[in-house]
């Protein structure tokens, strides 16, 4: 009796184990296949981004360095009247929604914007994916831009912008970013609306800004950062009275017809 029961048990745990074996290798066959089809999905969305990047490139002479020529919008209001065989009409309001659908395939298309080894993945990866949705409901105007910046829906936004511009731009997001940035920015001037956000490593007055040392981001602690705003403190050796160097915007202002805010602005301080 025990040599059958030993006999059972070796064939039973036979059956378990090929049984395992059989799920494991399926599951890896089915995760090996998921990612190809990933990677190809990626890589048709780059393709495509690409292209509509360059053809708003080619319309707008936006540069690699995320720089717009002064005329952008007219080169665009030109495209699209020549498109459709109409000529444009004197004072029209520049098609800043194809700006807006080429910067959210150009968001869409990259990783989200890490500045340090500390940065939370799934925090930056949310306020990434807000942003992509931001500049998609612009687009498609379901979203009210000037209520969205009232209620710093645009802060993340805009202060990726101005970091990666200034620390980082060398950066395939710098690019994304910029082309959002200037897309939402031409929205508000068209609303008569001027978005103020300091550019880090320029010099602000208290009566501008609302300045604060509490680098809540620890961006004090990303080397790139850190040897930048010392560097630029060095040459900013007689700084007039009330007046600081940005190190970073932590919340963008704006003046309009509804009213001013101040931006608030992180500053060098002893922690550094």
């Amino acid at each position: 009796m025990a040599v059958i029961g030993i006999e059972f048990t070796s064939a039973f745990a036979q059956i378990i184990f090929l049984v395992l074996l059989a799920a494991i290798a399926g599951t890896a066959f089915w995760l090996i296949r998921r990612l190809r089809q990933t990677e190809a999905q990626l890589a048709s969305i780059r393709r495509e981004n690409g292209k509509l990047r360059n053809e708003i490139a080619n319309i707008t002479g936006w540069t690699a360095n995320g720089r717009l020529p002064e005329d952008w919008q007219e080169r665009l209001r030109n495209e699209k009247a020549v498109a459709g065989n109409v000529p444009p009409p004197a004072g029209a309001e520049a098609p800043g929604e194809l700006v807006l659908m080429a910067a959210h395939h150009a968001l869409a298309s990259i990783e989200p914007p890490h500045f340090a080894s500390s940065d939370s993945a799934e925090e930056v990866s949310r306020a990434h994916k807000r942003n992509v949705e931001l500049i998609k409901g612009l687009a498609a105007e379901r979203i009210d831009p000037v209520p969205a910046l009232a209620n710093g829906d645009m802060d993340k936004l805009l202060c990726f912008w101005r970091r990666l511009e200034a620390y980082f731009p060398d950066r395939a997001e710098t690019d994304a970013y910029g082309l959002a940035a200037y897309a939402v920015l031409d929205l508000f001037k068209r609303r008569q609306v001027q978005v103020i956000a300091p550019r880090p490593l320029s010099v602000e007055s208290v009566k501008n800004c609302v300045f604060t040392t509490e680098d809540s981001e620890k961006l004090r602690d990303i080397s790139r950062i850190r040897t930048a705003a010392f560097a630029a403190s060095s040459r900013f050796a007689n700084p007039k009275g009330g007046e600081e160097l940005v190190i970073d915007c932590e919340r963008p202002g704006w003046n309009g017809p509804n009213g001013r805010k101040s931006p608030r602005i992180l500053i060098l301080d002893r922690s550094w």
